[in-house]
Parts: structure tokens; sequence; C-alpha cells
């Protein structure tokens, strides 16, 4: 069995940063995973999940891999705390999902913050003048403020994104949790036996048991194959 944590902040690039620098990168975890899916030694895959989430860019890839290597191999997730926003996406490609009764999971939508410093520069007199070629250019710069248009371009960018994380949990978990109801949690996220109870995870239980059980499941599979053979 194969651990693969999946800890910290998730970015897109930094190869095999891990646990020890507050951040995993999907680049790593992609490694890792095709590595476990080529690997005929790797009977099944354990991901140890805490994350509060992080970047767009490279989520929804790994995510699929992570679902291509639970189509050929046993996959569980663990969570040893919580698996929010894309720590949940990358988590609900599992084939299963434990959750301790006081971890977290959901957080199914996407955020971006826009800071406008234009009157604090103001008041110290400061003044910052933005030249562009397009329109467009920096539309969204913290020097000036957010014109509407930006705004509801913004807000769609990010609908559209909320609704691709929605389909795919929905294909992911299937039935246990489809995409109408991600949408319907409206970003919200749960305690253990309420994400349990509406499909975010398949059940409440201790780490250190959920991996024994999983190591016990394989083996006695590969034992019965085994038998069978001979």
């Amino acid at each position: 069995v194969a651990l693969i944590p999946i800890e910290g902040t998730l970015v897109h690039k930094g190869a095999y940063v891990g646990a020890y620098s507050g951040r995993t990168s999907y680049e790593g975890l992609q490694a890792q995973v095709l590595r476990a899916l080529r690997n005929p030694a790797v009977k099944g895959v354990v991901f140890e999940v805490d994350s509060f989430g992080g970047e767009l860019a490279g989520a929804f890839e790994t995510a699929d891999l992570i679902a291509r290597l639970s189509a050929e191999k046993p996959t569980l997730a663990i969570l040893t705390d919580h698996a929010l926003s894309a720590g949940y996406l990358l988590a609900s490609a599992a084939r299963q999902i434990i959750i301790p009764e006081h971890g977290r999971a959901g957080s199914i939508g996407v955020v971006t913050l826009h800071a406008d410093l234009s009157a604090a520069l103001e008041q110290r007199g400061i003044k910052v003048t933005v030249l562009r070629a397009g329109a467009q250019k920096m539309a969204a710069n913290p020097f000036e403020p957010l014109v509407d248009d930006t705004t509801q371009r913004l807000l769609g960018d990010l609908e559209a994104a909320r609704t691709t994380f929605a389909e795919s949990v929905g294909r992911y978990r299937g039935t246990r949790f489809t995409s109408q109801a991600a949408l319907a949690t409206e970003a919200q996220d749960y305690r253990g036996s309420e994400a349990v109870a509406l499909g975010l995870a398949d059940a409440t239980g201790h780490a250190l048991e959920a991996f024994d059980g999983f190591v016990r499941a394989i083996n006695a599979k590969n034992s019965a194959h085994a038998f069978r053979a001979n």
C-alpha cells in the first residue's frame, strides 16, 4: 500500500515540496500518483489529507489523475483533520473517504481577493498612474477601484470554476454526493458526522484504524487471488 500525503497549502508547481514547508504541489502529487498507478507492486493507495485548499491551477488535473488511479486500484482518502476546497476536491476522487468526528470537509467554492489601496495611498500623498495599452490590462490592480464590468467578469469566472468543482465532485462521488448537492452547499464545510450524512464522506473513524483496515483488506484480496491462481 502506497501512502501519499496531501497536506498544507496546495500549489501548482514546486515538484516535491512537502509538508515540512507547509505546502504540497500538484506537480509532486501527480508524479507520485503516476508512480503508484504504474507500479504493479502497489496494490492500493491511501491519501492522507489535511489541507484547507490552495491554488486553482493544477487542481482539476490532479483530481482527475487520482480518479484514474481509483478506477484501476483501491484508494482511500483518510482525513487527519480537514479536507477543504481543493483539498476536498482531491479527496473526493478516492474510492472512499474517512473523516474524524471533529474534522471538516467541503468548502466547494472558489474565492479571489481584491484590495483597493487607492484611498490609503491618496491620504499619504501618493498618486499612482496606470498607463495601459488594452482597456482590460491590469483591470483588477490594487491601485484603482474595481469597476462594475470587471467585478462581474471576475464573478463569472469564479462561478464557472465553482460549477466545474461541483461537477467533478459529482462525477467522483456519484449518487453518494451529486453535483447538485455540491452546489447546494454554497461552499459550506461540515463536521465529521454531518459530512457523512450529506455524502461528502463515507464514514467517521480514527486515521490509524482506517489505515490498518485498508491494509488488511488489500492483503486479504491479494491472498484470495493467490489462492485461486494456485
